[in-house]
């Protein structure tokens, strides 16, 4: 399954990514999902710190979590927070 994000991933973003994701997992039987974050226009640390809790917590749904094509703007957020390895983006827009 592959989830397209766009516009801001922020404070008032977040919790209705999580809610969203919660209700996908709720009524997925596990896989792979691949998150494209190349459509992020603006991140701050609560979106980092989201995408980081929802690769550290699907998995334990039996979920695993690829996030691709970060934008330049998601990779410098996650670069400054120094996060890029935790969050292992993968590829760049």
């Amino acid at each position: 399954m592959e989830l397209y994000l766009a516009g801001e991933l922020d404070a008032d973003t977040s919790p209705r990514l999580r809610e969203n994701l919660a209700e996908l997992v709720g009524c997925s039987a596990g896989g792979l999902l691949v998150v494209n974050l190349s459509g992020i226009t603006f991140c701050d640390s609560a979106g980092l710190y989201t995408l980081l809790g929802i690769r550290e917590t699907l998995p334990l749904a039996g979920v695993e979590v690829v996030f691709t094509q970060a934008s330049t703007v998601m990779r410098t957020a996650a670069e400054k927070a120094a996060l890029t390895a935790h969050l292992s983006l993968r590829g760049s827009s």
